[in-house]
């Protein structure tokens, strides 16, 4: 008898787990910019951009505490003695996701909206150094002043101040259209200005996971109109290729040791990595001649056929090797299409539509 169904499935702890990993390894970053930023801008670092600067770093402390207490929630699914539903298994998820994308946006858009700031105080050091700065001969008006200390937005302070430094005559609703537009071009010149060292570390890391050449080149060759969505993109779009390998790795494994469970025989040539489809191939066979082979895809799925046995008596593999995915490893099964089965060995072929795993982001 042969047998072949494709398997649509989740990996909770595994999926949450890789997410929130990748989600502390960019926190982890957050501190060498900080600390970069210090030693080269200690000069105009001011009470203003010091309270910027812990803002960023509570929101690093919420994110990684939220990131703990997400942590222990899943373990459950990992534990091979959880009988339990799945009923909050999207909700852990995409609570995984919301988390890295916080993650990103902190480094992305806050460190970067810092990093922009200072690049402008020092350009109005300079300035006023060489006599360029218009406010050198006014005063800033108590009103003016009263208006931006109440400002609660501690970037858009200082823009504003900059912003009167140059336009001293200029009144408060102007300053403030005014800084906005600095603040603008100031963090596009910032993007820019990095964009290409980004890129590089980017591509780094896909191919540290062995992404293919195409798809790294795909990921980072955009054109949309400005630097900061550029980068905004790619980033977004390099850390789910990373997730989704990571995902299919682990899934690998776990497969791997699965069916080993039930006398299958496994060396390390027969699991090879297929560039060309973008799936890995695993080949099992057992002294009786019996043989199982798997596709597994980066999509949430794969298809495993089942050959070489009298009958119905792959059922007696099949079955038991299921439920060892649900029930030790936790696998979350979302949907089981046969794609043919040959009791008799006609050769009979029942082909049906296949349906991918929507749920994955």
């Amino acid at each position: 008898m042969s047998h072949a169904s494709q398997i649509d499935y989740q990996f909770i702890s595994v999926e949450c787990q890789n997410i929130c990993e990748l989600a502390n390894e960019q926190l982890c970053k957050l501190d060498k910019i900080l600390e970069n930023i210090e030693s080269g801008s200690s000069q105009l670092l001011n009470s203003q951009t010091d309270a910027l600067k812990e803002e960023i770093l509570k929101s690093k402390r919420k994110i990684e505490d939220n990131i703990k207490s997400l942590i222990n929630k899943v373990k459950k699914y990992a534990n091979s003695n959880y009988r339990g539903e799945y009923g909050d298994d999207y909700n852990l998820i995409n609570e995984a996701r919301n988390l890295k994308e916080m993650s990103e946006n902190l480094i992305n858009f806050k460190v970067a909206e810092m990093e922009a700031l200072l690049n402008e105080l020092m350009f109005e050091r300079i300035n006023s150094q060489r006599g360029k700065s218009s406010s050198k001969k006014s005063n800033l008006s108590s009103d003016i002043q009263k208006k931006i200390d109440n400002m609660e937005d501690v970037i858009m302070k200082q823009y504003v101040y900059l912003a009167w430094l140059n336009n001293p005559e200029c009144s408060f609703e102007e300053l403030g259209n005014i800084a906005e537009e600095m603040k603008i071009n100031a963090e596009e010149k910032h993007y820019n200005s990095i964009e290409k060292q980004e890129i590089k570390e980017i591509k780094e890391e896909l191919r540290k996971q062995k992404i293919e050449e195409t798809t790294i080149e795909k990921i980072v060759n955009k054109q949309d109109t400005s630097a900061k969505e550029r980068l905004q993109k790619i980033r977004s779009e390099a850390n789910k290729e990373i997730i989704d390998e990571k995902i299919r790795y682990e899934s690998v494994k776990i497969i791997v040791t699965a069916i080993r469970k039930r006398g299958f025989l496994i060396n390390k040539d027969a699991i090879k990595i297929d560039r060309k489809n973008n799936q890995v191939n695993i080949v099992a066979q057992k002294p009786s001649g019996a043989k199982a082979e798997f596709k597994v895809y980066l999509d949430g799925k794969f298809v495993y056929k089942f050959d070489g046995y009298e009958g119905q008596a792959c059922q007696d593999d099949i079955k038991p090797f299921m439920n060892d995915l649900k029930e030790i490893y936790g696998m979350k099964i979302e949907k089981e299409t046969e794609i043919w089965s040959n009791p008799d060995k006609n050769s009979t072929m029942k082909y049906q539509t296949i349906n991918y795993n929507k749920n994955r982001g």
